[in-house]
């Protein structure tokens, strides 16, 4: 897995973890690869998300990724987390 820095260089400097998940999601918008990525992670059952979530978690605090960023991408292991991500990757 790229680091989240590698995909978009200003996430998680200096942001909060609602601006950091934001930057996220358009980062996704703008990357056909990874948008598909992330789509297929959003749509999994939540046993798996979370499963892979929590193992994308371990895997960017062993690579030093800012806690924004984990905090962020934390959120995509909830429901209401995936959903809201998952809506604004769908709307135009």
């Amino acid at each position: 897995m790229k680091r989240m820095s590698s995909i978009c260089p200003a996430i998680g400097r200096d942001q909060s973890p609602a601006d950091t998940l934001a930057t996220l999601v358009l980062a996704a918008k703008e990357d056909g690869e990874f948008r598909r990525r992330v789509q297929f992670l959003l749509r999994l059952p939540a046993v798996q998300r979370e499963s892979l979530v929590h193992t994308g978690l371990h895997e960017m605090e062993v690579r030093g990724e800012p806690a924004s960023v984990r905090a962020a991408f934390a959120v995509l292991a909830t429901e209401e987390g995936a959903a809201i991500a998952l809506r604004a990757l769908e709307s135009t």
